[in-house]
C-alpha cells in the first residue's frame, strides 16, 4: 500500500463500539476490550464491598443506641457508605455497559470484515470526500442519512465544486 493510499471504511453506530478520535472530543484509542475489562474488574471489589458498608454503619447504629454512647458515628457510616454505593456500583454498571457496547460492535466489525475504528467523521464530512473521489461509494440518501445537504435527484440539489464528472 503506497503512502498516499487511504482507505475509508464507513461504519454503523453500531459498529463504531469504543472507536478511535471521538467527534465529541477525546482520544479512546487508549480504550481497548482489555484495558476496559481490567479496570471493570478492579471496579467489583469496591462495588461489592461499598454495600457491606452500610450493615456495619447499621450495626455500629444499633450499639451506639443499645450501650447509651455517640450516635454519629453509625449515621456517618451508613451515609457514607450509600454514597460510595452509588458511586462505586454506578461506575461498575457504566464499565459493564461499555464492555457489553464494544463486544457488539467487535463482532458487527468482524462479520463485516473491519477494522477498529481510527476516526470518527460526520455523514457530511465522509460524503465531502467520496464527492471528491467518485467511484468508490454511492452519494445516496442510504449511503449517507444523516446528511444534511440534498443529494442528486433532490430538489435544491447543487453539485460540489470539487466533483469531477465520472
Amino acid at each position: 500500500m503506497s503512502a498516499d493510499t487511504v482507505t475509508i471504511h464507513a461504519y454503523t453506530t453500531e459498529e463504531w463500539g469504543l472507536g478511535g478520535n471521538h467527534p465529541a472530543g477525546g482520544n479512546y484509542r487508549a480504550r481497548t476490550l482489555t484495558g476496559l475489562g481490567l479496570v471493570t474488574a478492579l471496579m467489583t471489589i469496591p462495588a461489592v464491598l461499598a454495600p457491606l458498608g452500610l450493615l456495619f454503619g447499621i450495626v455500629v447504629l444499633v450499639r451506639s443506641i443499645a450501650d447509651g454512647q455517640d450516635m454519629f458515628m453509625g449515621p456517618t457510616i451508613i451515609v457514607a457508605s450509600l454514597a460510595c454505593t452509588a458511586l462505586f456500583s454506578g461506575g461498575w454498571l457504566l464499565g459493564v455497559r461499555a464492555l457489553r457496547q464494544e463486544w457488539r460492535a467487535r463482532r458487527l466489525r468482524h462479520a463485516k470484515g473491519l477494522p477498529r475504528p481510527s476516526y470518527a467523521v460526520t455523514d457530511d464530512q465522509a460524503r465531502t470526500w467520496f464527492e471528491r473521489h467518485p467511484g468508490t461509494v454511492e452519494i445516496t440518501r442510504d449511503n449517507f442519512p444523516h446528511s444534511a445537504r440534498p443529494f442528486p435527484g433532490e430538489a435544491s440539489y447543487v453539485a460540489p465544486a470539487g466533483a469531477r464528472d465520472a
